[in-house]
């Protein structure tokens, strides 16, 4: 009996192996598939989510957009003087006013950029932004040139003959404060300096280089560009009956300063536990600290840069006549409540900088009247 003999079906068993492979090669495609595609849609998810400035190419495309459009806006109010399109001085103002926040905002957005943009493109933006600034303030100082305060003979003959009833009204505000241990001084010019003479920047209305005084500014000596430089334990009213152009302080230390209203704005650079009451179109602050108190109203938020410990409160400041100048500086009706809105240019991240903090209505000092006020 011949024995039975197995043949291997070797071609059935390369077909199973076949179909297992392709089976194995379909599942291994439909896992990188689907890994692709939710790589995809995290990816979309994140894109959503990011912050736009992120993208270089789309932040300066809109710095170049901003920055064309106000030169171009200067350029045409320059071009529409002496033709029927130019704009009266009051609504040129506003407009270049407009133009001067446009490009601190400007500013500001290139200092939030700072920290992903190339150094090359964040220097040559900051430099981009100095520029504008200076094209705004030239065409401002084009356009609308200040006054020059002149003074006849007859006025300063009149000065000079002041009659007996105010001098003794001057002398009894000063003898009043003498007795509680102020020196007091009552400014009654409008040109040079008070206090010893400095150097030739020191010259124009101001009041510096003052020690432990008490000073009153008069109506008329408080008038367009007003400098406060290098005092200490002072005290300074500026009761001006038509706005200020613009206020200037530098170098200040635990005083405190009341002003009227301001036209334009007031720069501040270095104070060491001072207390400002102001009312300006526009409050920058350099170098404050130790803290140093802010009563203001705005037409645009505070801004500070390099300062730490400050507070900020709402201005209050009041004396005979500031409604009406507040009127002509342009800051009649209610506070809008700009004063609480401080932008810190020194400070990038999204929490909040801790170098300011609006004062507690328990910590508000109410201003005092002058000390003019005070005697009549």
């Amino acid at each position: 009996m011949d024995a039975e003999v197995s043949v291997p079906n070797d071609g059935g068993d390369q077909a199973k192996m076949e179909a297992k492979r392709v089976q194995m090669m379909d599942r291994l495609a439909a896992i990188e598939e689907a890994r692709k595609a939710d790589a995809d849609a995290r990816r979309a998810e994140l894109d959503a989510a990011a912050d736009p400035r992120e993208n270089i190419r789309s932040f300066l495309a809109g710095f170049e957009e901003r920055k064309a459009r106000v030169e171009g806006e200067v350029n045409s109010h320059r071009s529409a003087v002496g033709t029927p399109d130019a704009k009266p001085a009051d609504d040129l103002r506003a407009a270049l006013d407009a133009l001067q926040a446009d490009v601190i905002a400007i500013e500001r957005s290139v200092a939030e950029a700072s920290y992903f943009l190339p150094a090359y493109d964040s220097r040559a933006c900051t430099a981009a932004v100095d520029h504008l600034k200076k094209t705004v303030a030239d065409a401002t100082a084009e356009l609308l040139p200040r006054k020059k305060f002149t003074f006849s003979k007859k006025k300063k003959e009149a000065t000079a003959s002041k009659p007996d009833s105010e001098k003794k009204e001057t002398d009894d505000v000063a003898a009043q404060l003498a007795r509680i241990g102020i020196r007091t001084t009552m400014m009654t010019t409008t040109s040079g300096t008070s206090g010893p003479k400095g150097s030739k920047e020191d010259e124009g209305p101001g009041v510096r280089n003052r020690t432990g005084e008490t000073v009153v500014v008069d109506a008329s000596s408080a008038v367009g560009d007003f400098e406060l430089k290098r005092l200490v334990d002072c005290e300074v009213y500026l009761c001006n009956l038509e706005p200020l152009d613009a206020v200037r302080a530098c170098d200040l230390r635990n005083t405190r300063v009341y002003v009227g209203p301001v036209a334009g704005s007031v720069l501040l650079h270095g104070a060491d536990a001072c207390e400002f009451h102001l009312c300006a179109r526009q409050v920058r602050i350099h170098d404050a600290t130790n803290g140093t108190s802010f009563y203001v109203r705005t037409a645009s938020g505070p801004i500070i840069e390099h300062s730490s410990d400050v507070r900020f409160a709402p201005y209050a400041f009041g004396y005979p006549g500031i409604d009406e100048a507040m009127e002509k500086a342009g800051f009649g009706g209610a506070d809008p409540g700009k004063w609480r809105e401080v932008e810190d240019f020194g400070w990038i991240k999204q929490v909040a900088s801790p170098n300011w903090r609006i004062l507690a209505e328990s910590e508000r000092v109410p201003p005092p009247k002058p000390p003019s006020i005070d005697a009549t």
